[in-house]
């Protein structure tokens, strides 16, 4: 296929896309449909587009076209240049940014996928069907609800999504792996029952990123059985949610919160080993437990950035390294080290200003001690990276000192605020070093 034939296969997808959803506009406002219905069509549609995305095309530079021309219509879509469109997507109260993080995520499962298809097909498959499924079942027939981020669902939608995904994991592990029939079964209902619990608790349309990562996540420590440790972090991580979710409990947060502390360590978990999910389970652990001692413990929105930014932080990491070639693990045990290092000086009780210097400064040499001792327990390749002692120094003083150097900063957005400037400095170290080192380990 030419250059010229994949651009304008690009171009026409993106055109026919948002033809359909102007259509689809007209035809929800002449039939009073509810707004969920136009919502989850378009939301189906984009993403049962996205799934032949890697095979329609020769090149790679076709996919991230259609991908950068799909974030700028989304975000076209809410200002009145295209709100004729935007109204399938945005006609429901809640506000949600699941059309950009639909985007994102096929940006990240198409970069990450390598050669195993089921890899990016079936978490699209899940965030398409199985998402709209529960949407519709639980507007329809919903009876009996409970408590979320975002308001409440209901019992009958979320079980809709079980089925509805439980089903597509069976056809997909079918049809494009060589599993047994039992490793097959259990692999499907593991899925099922992790992406339901993902869904159930994600909030400002979050669940378009965090379900096909998380399901993505799951079926690459599920393929590494039983030669790669796959199974042992799988383990790992099922211990771990139970224990995340009492110590998040103890600190004082709610139920809620909890659960969502618990999903956020077990995908961690799924992705690393155990000693480099122990600063993000800090960055977690602080937070919950010193926005109780600010007397704001019962607030969920400050948790709930903290859980974002953490979870941005990871995927981009985890996007990086594919480029550069070489594990960023040990940056990214800086960038939860100085995250958590800025939580804990930002959550200091009241006392003299010099008592919380001092305390600040303990809590970042406490922390840096733990990344080095952490960060030896890698080998090979994942430990690749040498001399990084003074700049993770430096970054962790630098989030841990600034709330109490400039605490004006920090008044609004405390979290977001700590999260960008414990991790943005990390990245730009990893990136930085892989240029330097021309992405090869050492």
């Amino acid at each position: 296929m030419s250059i010229v034939w994949q651009l304008a296969l690009a171009l026409g997808l993106i055109l026919g896309l948002l033809t359909i959803m102007s259509l689809l506009s007209r035809v929800a406002r002449k039939g009073d449909w509810h707004p969920e219905l136009a919502r989850k069509i378009v939301h189906v549609l984009a993403s049962g587009l996205a799934i032949p995305l890697p095979w329609l095309f020769v090149d790679d530079w076709p996919v991230w076209l259609v991908l950068g021309l799909a974030v700028a219509a989304m975000m076209a879509m809410r200002t009145p240049l295209l709100a004729g469109p935007g109204r399938a997507l945005h006609s429901v109260a809640r506000k949600s940014w699941g059309d950009v993080l639909l985007v994102v995520s096929v940006g990240l499962l198409f970069l990450l996928q390598g050669t195993h298809p089921v890899l990016y097909v079936l978490p699209l498959a899940v965030v398409a069907l199985g998402d709209a499924a529960a949407a519709l079942a639980g507007s329809a027939y919903g009876r009996n609800f409970y408590l979320t981020p975002d308001g409440h669902k209901s019992v009958e939608g979320s079980t809709m999504f079980l089925l509805v995904t439980l089903i597509l994991a069976m056809i997909c592990l079918l049809l494009l792996t060589e599993m047994g029939r039992g490793e097959l079964i259990l692999a499907a209902f593991c899925i099922a029952v992790f992406a339901t619990v993902i869904e159930a608790d994600s909030w400002a349309g979050l669940d378009n990123l965090f379900l096909p990562m998380g399901v993505y996540l799951f079926l690459v420590n599920f393929y590494g059985w039983p030669d790669s440790g796959g199974l042992t972090r799988l383990v790992a991580a099922a211990v771990a949610m139970p224990l995340a979710y009492g110590l998040s409990r103890a600190a004082g947060t709610t139920g809620q919160i909890a659960r969502i502390h618990a999903v956020a360590l077990f995908m961690i978990l799924c992705a690393v080993h155990v000693w480099n999910a122990v600063l993000p389970g800090l960055v977690l652990l602080a937070h919950a437990r010193l926005s109780v001692r600010q007397g704001d413990g019962q607030t969920d929105r400050g948790a709930l950035n903290v859980v974002t930014g953490l979870a941005a932080v990871s995927f981009a990491f985890l996007a990086i390294d594919v480029p550069c070639g070489a594990s960023g693990i040990s940056f990214y045990g800086i960038g939860c080290a100085a995250i958590a290092a800025g939580l804990v000086s930002h959550g200091l009780p009241e006392m003299s200003r010099l008592l919380r210097l001092g305390a600040a400064l303990a809590a970042c040499a406490t922390l840096w001690l733990l990344w080095f001792v952490l960060r030896d327990l890698n080998s090979g390749s994942m430990a690749w990276h040498p001399g990084q002692e003074a700049p993770a120094a430096v970054l962790i003083l630098l989030a841990g000192l600034l709330p109490q150097v400039w605490p004006a900063l920090f008044r609004r957005g405390a979290e977001i605020r700590i999260t960008a400037l414990g991790a943005l400095p990390a990245l730009c170290l990893y990136g930085g070093n892989c240029l330097l080192n021309g992405g090869a380990g050492s």
